[in-house]
């Protein structure tokens, strides 16, 4: 014992609490005390101005044995310091058991108390099961050689007769936790219950009451029963937690505990996990309150709960039961809501919860709802729709809902409450195309949804067709809705956008609009579904229709020469795909396409706008894009529209489709600042390698809106001086005319005559002739007419070592458009004869 006093005692780790001055307990005065006092009010003097006192004792079970650790505190507040070498201790019984008791590793290096200052001591000794904190008593002893066995006793610090180291339920006690203090109380403790276990769950305050900030990685807790059985209790959210000084956290703790455990008196303990010394080092016990079942939060109630150690909120809408009118199935779908309003002051990551509708007879069927990263943000509601299936013998009015987190390898999860559920609205389902009537005098159907890509993302856009099945016009009503994918309900916002430019609907008419929502470009689509919706004044929408489908609807194929059209109210209008070839540039390939588009409204008017993309068979996405068009067209008027695309190197362009529809602007992304467009009413156009026809006369060569026609070309060298050669001259007559069954033409394109000697040097020439006039455009202008003179100089000085040849050449004709080009005319002729 003296040995382990010699080295024991001298180790104790440094803490900034400083005990207040206390008078000095002599031995015999502790003796002679009458009145029993707790463990931490009494003190022993070590030497002038310095006490000693026991802090406080815990046990827990663990692999050692039964393990009590206790805490020394050691004032100083004399002038000098203090040797520990000179001090030790013995824990005794006071029957007289004695028990080694042994500093911990990592403050076996400390062997003095410098002067004005204050430390904590933490000591452990395995003892046995039957000892309580009312049994302890501490000697402090000091060698002194003066004395027959060289060792004077200074003083005991015994344990009252009623002392415990238990806290009592909800009551707060602060901790000695490492160097720190950490003032901590259960909060709230309820369970549930299966056929063989108990589930618990324990909110705990957890608040540093030091100066510096705390490390809560090694918080372990227990459940102890007064058998000394223990259990080890999950607390997964302070895996990596620290707590600043004067912070407070709640931390939500889950066990699972046979049924039998859990009907006895319980404690939680709190320990230390001490790596150095192997072991758990137990700094606080509380008593559990006695354990119920957390109440089910009754209909309209709310519940607030604990989630990542913030207040929470929450609260079920009554439920929706969807009726399947037209399948097969005598299920019913149900849809809910549940909310959760953040009282904290901390954004909150949204947990990972799991629901359930449970049965009377206590079957459990999953309700799903789309998962997101965003924060529930204090002050803030935010709604999960809950969505999934149950027996159709099955009322909503008997079950309740289960909300619980997610297990995981290191946590179980637990029960965060249960609601009761009603219902208040039954609502019609049908397939996808079917019908509906709404408020006696309007037919709603859903002509199908599409899914149509985006730069990052897709969207799905529903079509929908009101009918005015009265006989009198009636204004256009307010129907709305949201998308179910695989059931769930998609989460992001749903956006309606009018397609008729009318604002009543007269007898028998139909109005046309779409709804639609994004979604990741990821998502595997295996159900598709629609609610129809309306709105209402302080209140969530009411729903009316269910629409149900196994996928989105597939696009319609066309030849080229079945023109695609518009049918909507004020944009009537006919697209015909005319020309579609790749030209080729210097580094890349680009689609281009010509589309007459004629008006076929009964007054002027603009064109509605266009949208496509190409989709190569490995299912690779490039948008087009069309030209600008902001002039509004006479009726029957035609356009002449050029759209173009850059082809990434690996678009397969043996086969694709060119995807035609609306294009409908989108309200930015959250996040952005620009919109996008969404093609609706696609059609898809089947194309593949087509070998473009090349004019080999350069007579009446067609190209955009143009036909151009070449004669009389003659090349010789250019001389200048009677003998320097400074390049080819190139000598022609040239007429170009316009189509004029086209009110506009849309997309500028431009003319490149290419020269091409015909030896094995090859040497080319070209030069480009703009076909419009536009300001401060470069380039020379070819000007509608007949006959008209031209000459083209290519200029070279080197001219004559290009060429070994004056035999031949090709005069090349290309339509260039966007920096690409395509090859319309080609037509070999001699040198120095006109051709």
């Amino acid at each position: 014992m003296k040995k382990w006093i010699k080295y024991g005692v001298i180790t104790i780790t440094a803490s900034s609490l400083v005990l207040n001055t206390a008078p000095l307990i002599t031995p015999q005065s502790v003796e002679a005390a009458t009145i029993e006092k707790t463990l931490s009010s009494q003190f022993v003097g070590l030497k002038a101005n310095a006490t000693l006192s026991i802090r406080d004792a815990q046990f827990l079970m663990q692999e050692k044995g039964r393990v009590l650790t206790f805490t020394v505190s050691i004032n100083n507040n004399g002038n000098s310091s203090i040797d520990l070498i000179d001090y030790w201790l013995r824990v005794k019984t006071k029957s007289g058991k004695s028990f080694k008791a042994t500093v911990i590793d990592s403050q076996k290096d400390i062997t003095s108390i410098p002067a004005k200052s204050s430390k904590y001591l933490t000591y452990y000794a395995v003892v046995d099961s039957s000892t309580k904190v009312s049994d302890l008593q501490f000697e402090i002893i000091k060698w002194d050689f003066s004395m027959p066995n060289y060792e004077r006793q200074l003083g005991v610090i015994k344990a009252s007769s009623k002392e415990t180291n238990k806290v009592a339920a909800f009551k707060d006690k602060t901790m000695i936790y490492g160097s720190s203090k950490i003032r901590s109380a259960i909060k709230q403790a309820f369970i549930t219950k299966d056929s063989t276990s108990a589930y618990i769950t324990i909110n705990v305050l957890l608040e540093n009451a030091g100066l510096n900030t705390t490390d809560l990685s090694n918080m372990r807790f227990y459940i102890q029963t007064e058998s000394n059985s223990v259990y080890k209790v999950s607390a997964s959210e302070l895996e990596q937690a620290t707590i600043q000084p004067k912070e407070r956290k709640i931390a939500t703790l889950n066990v699972k505990l046979p049924l039998q455990v859990a009907s006895k008196p319980l404690a939680l303990v709190v320990a230390l996990n001490d790596d150095a010394s192997k072991l758990l080092l137990p700094a606080g016990e509380f008593i559990l309150p006695a354990l119920t079942s957390a109440p089910v939060t009754a209909v309209g109630g709310s519940r607030s709960v604990y989630l990542n150690g913030q207040p929470v909120t929450t609260s079920v809408a009554p439920t929706t039961v969807v009726d399947q009118e037209s399948e097969s199935t005598t299920d019913k779908s149900v849809s809910l809501e549940f909310q959760l309003l953040n009282k904290g002051s901390e954004a909150l990551k949204m947990p990972d919860l799991e629901f359930y509708l449970k049965t009377k007879s206590n079957v459990n069927y999953p309700l799903t709802f789309t998962k997101d990263e965003s924060k529930l943000i204090p002050g803030i509601k935010k709604t999960l729709t809950l969505t999934g299936e149950i027996p159709g013998n099955v009322k909503v009015e008997d079950c309740e809902l289960i909300v619980r987190t997610a297990a995981t390898d290191k946590d179980l999860g637990y029960v965060v409450g249960s609601y009761k559920t009603t219902s208040t609205e039954v609502i019609k389902e049908g397939t996808i195309s079917s019908t509906f009537t709404y408020d006696t005098t309007y037919s709603v159907k859903l002509n199908g949804i599409q899914r149509t890509p985006m730069e990052d993302s897709d969207m799905l856009v529903a079509d929908i067709a009101v009918t005015n099945t009265s006989k009198v016009s009636k204004k256009v009503p307010t129907i709305s809705g949201y998308f179910l994918v695989n059931g769930v309900q998609v989460e992001n916002e749903s956006k309606l956008v009018a397609l008729d430019d009318t604002i009543t609907i007269g007898p028998g008419e139909t109005y046309n609009y779409i709804v639609y929502t994004s979604v990741p470009y990821t998502t595997t689509i295996s159900k598709i579904g629609f609610v129809a919706t309306e709105p209402v004044k302080d209140k969530p929408a009411r729903k009316l229709y269910q629409f149900s489908g196994q996928a989105v609807n597939t696009v319609p194929v066309y030849q080229k020469n079945n023109p695609y059209k518009i049918t909507n109210t004020g944009k009537h209008a006919t697209v015909q795909l005319i020309r579609n070839s790749i030209l080729k540039n210097d580094s890349s390939s680009v689609f281009y396409a010509e589309f007459v588009i004629q008006n076929k409204e009964s007054r002027l008017a603009n064109l509605a706008k266009l949208g496509a993309y190409l989709k190569d068979k490995n299912g690779q996405i490039v948008p087009i894009t069309f030209a600008t068009m902001k002039d509004k067209v006479m009726p029957n008027g035609k356009v002449l529209m050029s759209a173009w695309a850059a082809l990434p190197s690996g678009f397969d362009q043996t086969a694709y489709g060119l995807f035609i529809g609306q294009s409908v602007e989108t309200a930015p992304a959250q996040g952005a600042t620009t919109a996008q467009s969404v093609i609706i009413k696609p059609v898809n156009y089947q194309l593949g390698k087509e070998e473009a026809t090349t004019n080999t006369t350069l007579q009446h060569v067609s190209f955009a809106s143009y036909d151009l026609s070449i004669q009389k070309a003659r090349a010789e060298l250019q001389v200048n001086g009677g003998f320097n050669v400074e390049g080819i001259q190139l000598k022609m007559e040239y007429t170009l005319s316009k189509d004029t069954q086209y009110d506009f033409v849309a997309g500028e394109h431009k003319v490149m005559l290419e020269f091409i000697n015909n030896d094995n040097k090859k040497a080319t020439y070209t030069k480009t002739f703009n076909l419009m006039a536009v300001e401060g455009a470069q380039g020379e202008l070819l000007k509608e007419g007949t006959a008209i003179p031209l000459t083209v100089l290519f200029n070279d000085t080197q001219v004559q070592s290009q060429i070994n040849d004056y035999d031949s050449y090709t005069l090349n004709v290309y339509d260039v458009f966007q920096n690409a080009k395509i090859l319309v005319g080609s037509k070999k002729l001699s040198w120095f004869v006109e051709g």
